[in-house]
């Protein structure tokens, strides 16, 4: 799960945050998706969105439950004061990409759209959110944030691709990223569960 075993209240508080984290991030990849579509689709996308979303919103609440059952140090396997460099450290890196991440989104949509290629602003987003997380990963200690990556950073692909061979409108084809990127975050989200379970098998009966 992590580069180390701890099993602390920062331990917690990181996978949540990575969880409300897919959360958003699935939510504003398919409300971009029904804006390319016009909701032709009858808002069939989004809904099946928010339905998985409020799922894993409620399933968070048993993470805050778990929490209040948790002592800092609880099952601490290194020494307290490395550990707390450590997290800080992690939550700078952790800001800096995001930062990063906003900046390179600026940017491309600023060149593309400079240069008449708005066809490819989807495309160019998707690439830099699949970037962004194969640094995150290691951040966060999550290697399912790699397959994440390697997954938009496909569909990004695929999508220029079918951009510039006219093969399917922009329309279908930004809707195709956005829902492939909502699908890989609402995966991945699930994941981070199941994560949690196993690094917190005490706690089991918090899960049924």
């Amino acid at each position: 799960m992590t580069d180390y075993h701890p099993k602390t209240q920062k331990d917690l508080e990181q996978l949540r945050g990575e969880l409300f984290h897919m959360i958003l991030f699935s939510m504003a990849w398919s409300i971009i998706g029904e804006y390319a579509l016009n909701f032709r689709d009858f808002s069939i996308g989004v809904g099946f969105t928010l339905l998985a979303v409020v799922c894993l919103a409620l399933y968070s609440i048993r993470l805050y439950d778990m929490e209040d059952e948790l002592e800092e140090g609880d099952d601490l396997a290194e020494p307290a004061l490395f550990a707390t460099r450590k997290h800080r450290k992690s939550d700078r890196l952790y800001a800096l990409i995001l930062i990063f991440e906003g900046i390179a989104i600026l940017i491309t949509w600023s060149i593309l759209l400079k240069r008449g290629h708005d066809n490819w602003v989807i495309p160019g987003f998707a690439a830099v959110a699949g970037l962004h997380f194969f640094p995150l990963a290691k951040v966060v200690g999550l290697r399912s944030y790699h397959v994440l990556g390697a997954w938009i950073c496909a569909l990004a692909v695929v999508g220029y691709l079918l951009v510039n061979s006219g093969r399917l409108e922009v329309q279908y084809v930004n809707a195709l990223i956005a829902y492939g990127c909502a699908a890989g975050a609402l995966i991945d989200a699930v994941v981070i569960t199941l994560r949690a379970k196993a690094m917190f098998p005490r706690y089991r009966s918090r899960w049924r």
